[in-house]
């Protein structure tokens, strides 16, 4: 074969090969574009509410005793007084509805059954069989009171229920009323500040209980008067008692059980110090902000299925490495880890653990600081730019520390609350010297659908210490402890999607984070959301909220600032207006126009019929109650002098004034029909605009009842759902735009859709057809975040009763569309070969092929 014979075979090779590798890379470059790409979705949606806060109580009370000053009377009074008003609650009286209504409250609080009889208990108990065991082991409180009495039908009929639902046996029931009662275990949380020992009041009786902690003993016979078990992530508690005498020790050992809610235990076995020490006024302050606190002298696995929070600190024992992989599940399951670290061979015991989560910290050098500091350079003060918006810094102006670490590696995702000084003032106590950037001392990080919060010293949140000298012991040095409590704030909330809340504070608002709206901003986070502030309006930290919160003040905003808002709420921004009335309205009332928005600025609300204690304190139910999801759950709102709109524009009323000629301006004036609260769309947006300032404050108690006006009626709930549907996921949106029917296709033929996410989230596409005009459909492929899609014909058959589906998803949501009508696939020619580029290229090389093997056998002949 000569040179150019064999050039021109080499090159029909070449054109041969190049044509299937051609077909090759094409299918390789579809088959990359369909690959999925990672999302960041959140662990999981936490149930429907989305909410830890407030703890909410369900009251069996169909056969207690509920005469006035009896012991329903006193039952809520002692609730009410020791968790300050800071729950909401409802009565069971039939117990037949138990089913319908128990999966909407965190605790089940069973009054003493003293108007009842044991067949008729025995009745409710077997009703319940199959409700409580699944309540408790999913996370539900029960509670069970019970008192003696003399008439044998008529004691210990509240804890057969206990019996018979398998919750908590218990037995052989004796008079305790006058007997010494003690404290058995002091670890448990139901024990935590009850006095060691005290005399039963009237009513009070002991059981043998053989499969529950003791927690209160009767002195005189060694049995149990309040028990408490843990039953999968539940408890039930018994108490031996039935309020109808009073005690301090009965009241707090009842709210005990209640906050049982937010569990917080701290591991004593490998630490030097827990809550019946030197972190007692650590514990007593957790207490009294609603947390039951513990301490595990005995690490236990089966004691963190139902903790919500798990405290370390520095110690002489080492973790064992099934321990940290303890520790490490109940984290990444949902739980909040605080690991209080320290400096040198104090922290050698926690390092293994931290490192499980990304963290490590320095070793040889403790942090020094030479102009901020408490006396001595080794206390530094942390303060100013030190301190970052966070949900833990909230009303955290200045820390004290003495002698902390920093941490030299931290998770990608951690954030660093307080920082050291960056301007050569900070050091390390064995050098190098001038440190000129800022090193973390407090991190906070998700772990999976968990939380971590690593601090770098113990002795700042030690009591019974007073390292610099000044009269105050440590916990209670600057916001030492405001700190420490929002450490565990932050931490209960593991497990929920967090979502970032951003105040605008640049404007002078009447209530801040740190003042007015703290009981607000507590709520938020105890609920799941991350609370950060700005003091500057700043567009970069608005395009990061999911909530921005706008509080009237006293400056106004200017209309480039009020454009901005506009567009941060049109490119899907959830925007939360919150007003007075009068003047306390006038600089977010233009905001609120913008979006159709317009609130009356002369007067308030009053109402002659519907009030509390005055007429400016206005009950709003039935009738007054809008259609509108942020409504779900709310029956009755309490408005402690409100305002109400003009104009809503196309939003919703949430709430309205009623229209019966009772609600008036506070000049007399009529004001039926008018909205009090009112919700908006707004191109992608969101908008909430409400009108009681009141509504955020924990402190104002409009009526005196005890509940503040947060707490107050279904208020609480109402502004949960408000921040819910504010921030809730969306579905996104598709349309098919071709092929959309009548449309003859083939060979490679383009499938085009519109997909909107209103969320900014990124989004998988699914695309199908279907070839018997929509009764069957076939995957042809999944592409991530394109509008389009090129898809190859040729392999199917001609026919007219095509259609295509195209399917996106966000990852929580979904939405599809199909073509609105069938069309053609045509991919014959003459002689009925299908024909396509890469059909065609084989076509030709087969072809060349042939050619060159007729022109080499006839030169050979």
């Amino acid at each position: 074969m000569n040179l150019k014979t064999k050039m021109l075979c080499a090159f029909t090779v070449f054109l041969f090969l190049g044509s299937l590798a051609f077909g090759s890379v094409s299918a390789s470059y579809i088959m990359l574009g369909t690959a999925n790409s990672d999302q960041l979705i959140p662990a999981e949606t936490y149930g429907d509410d989305r909410r830890n806060e407030a703890v909410s109580i369900l009251v069996y009370s169909e056969v207690a005793d509920t005469d006035i000053d009896e012991e329903w009377d006193h039952v809520m009074t002692s609730l009410i007084n020791s968790l300050h008003g800071q729950f909401t609650y409802d009565n069971l009286t039939d117990y037949t509805q138990l089913s319908v209504m128990i999966d909407e409250f965190d605790v089940l609080l069973l009054l003493e059954s003293e108007n009842a009889n044991y067949t008729f208990v025995d009745m409710v108990a077997a009703a319940w069989s199959g409700i409580l065991p699944s309540y408790v082991q999913n996370g539900g409180i029960v509670i069970s009171m019970a008192g003696y009495a003399p008439v044998p039908v008529q004691y210990g009929l509240t804890p057969r229920i206990l019996n018979i639902t398998g919750l908590m046996p218990l037995y052989n029931l004796e008079y305790a009323a006058t007997h010494q009662i003690d404290v058995f275990d002091v670890n448990d949380a139901l024990a935590l500040n009850v006095d060691s020992s005290y005399t039963g009041v009237s009513a009070t009786m002991g059981f043998d209980i053989p499969d529950a902690v003791k927690v209160m003993e009767d002195n005189t016979n060694a049995k149990s008067v309040v028990a408490h078990k843990i039953i999968g992530k539940g408890h039930v508690v018994y108490l031996g008692f039935d309020m109808f005498g009073s005690n301090i020790n009965q009241d707090r050992l009842l709210a005990n059980a209640v906050r049982l809610h937010k569990h917080v235990i701290f591991d004593s076995e490998h630490a030097a110090y827990d809550i019946l020490g030197s972190f007692d006024d650590f514990a007593t302050d957790l207490q009294y902000y609603g947390f039951a606190v513990s301490n595990m002298p005995n690490f236990n696995a089966g004691n963190l299925t139902a903790a919500d929070i798990l405290v370390l600190s520095r110690g002489g024992v080492n973790y064992t490495t099934d321990e940290i992989n303890t520790i490490e599940n109940f984290v990444v399951n949902g739980g909040g880890l605080f690991v209080i670290d320290e400096y040198g061979g104090f922290g050698d015991t926690l390092d293994p653990v931290i490192a499980r989560f990304g963290y490590t910290r320095n070793t040889t050098s403790y942090i020094l600081d030479t102009d901020d500091n408490a006396g001595s350079t080794s206390r530094p003060v942390y303060d100013g730019s030190n301190i970052k918006p966070h949900s833990i810094t909230i009303d955290v102006n200045h820390v004290e520390a003495y002698g902390g670490v920093v941490f030299i590696e931290t998770p990608a995702n951690s954030f660093n609350f307080i920082v050291t000084d960056s301007d050569g003032t900070a050091e390390y106590n064995q050098g190098p010297t001038s440190i000129t950037e800022e090193l973390p001392i407090g991190v906070a990080s998700h772990h999976d659908m968990g939380r971590v919060v690593v601090w770098s010293d113990t002795n700042n949140l030690l009591n019974g210490f007073d390292t610099d000298l000044d009269g105050t012991e440590n916990f209670l040095d600057g916001d030492n402890e405001v700190m420490a409590r929002n450490i565990i704030r932050w931490l209960s909330a593991a497990g929920i999607p967090e979502q970032t809340v951003v105040f605008d504070e640049s404007h002078a608002p009447w209530g801040s984070v740190h003042g007015l709206m703290n009981s607000l901003a507590t709520f938020m986070v105890l609920n799941g959301y991350n609370v950060e502030w700005m003091t500057t309006f700043s567009p970069t930290t608005i395009a990061g909220a999911d909530i921005l919160v706008i509080i009237d003040g006293s400056i106004s905003y200017s209309p480039l600032e009020i454009a901005f808002l506009e567009g941060y709420v049109a490119n899907g921004g959830a925007l939360l207006l919150w007003g007075n009335y009068v003047s306390l309205v006038t600089e977010v009332d233009p905001i609120g126009q913008e979006f159709g928005l317009h609130i009356n600025i002369t007067g308030y609300i009053e109402d002659s019929d519907d009030y509390e204690s005055a007429t400016y304190y206005v009950i709003y139910d039935g009738a007054n109650i809008g259609t509108h999801p942020i409504m779900d759950g709310v029956d009755r709102l309490e408005v402690f002098v409100g305002g109400a709109f003009n104009s809503i524009g196309t939003g919703t009323a949430l709430v309205s004034t009623d229209n019966d000629g009772t609600s008036t301006w506070d000049d007399g004036s009529p004001a039926g029909n008018l909205a009090v609260y009112a919700a908006t769309t707004y191109d992608m947006g969101k908008v909430v605009f409400l009108t009681d300032i009141d509504l955020a404050i924990v402190t104002t108690d409009g009526d005196g009842d005890g509940f503040g006006g947060l707490y107050d009626s279904d208020n609480s709930i109402f502004v949960g759902n408000v921040l819910k549907w504010l921030g809730e996921n969306r579905a996104p949106t598709v349309e098919v735009v071709s092929p959309n029917g009548g449309e003859v296709l083939n060979g490679t033929a383009t499938i085009e859709w519109d997909a909107v996410d209103f969320d900014n989230d990124s989004l998988t596409c699914e695309v199908w057809f279907s070839d018997n005009g929509g009764t069957d459909w076939t995957l042809i492929d999944t592409v991530v975040s394109i509008s389009e899609f090129q898809w190859n014909t040729t392999s199917l058959d001609d026919g007219t009763n095509y259609m295509v589906r195209v399917v996106v998803s966000d990852g929580l949501e979904q939405d599809s569309d199909d073509s609105d009508a069938v069309f053609e696939l045509d991919n014959r020619v003459s002689g009925g070969f299908p024909i396509d580029t890469n059909t065609l290229l084989i076509i030709i090389g087969v072809v060349l092929i042939l050619v060159i093997i007729i022109v080499i056998a006839k030169r050979r002949k």
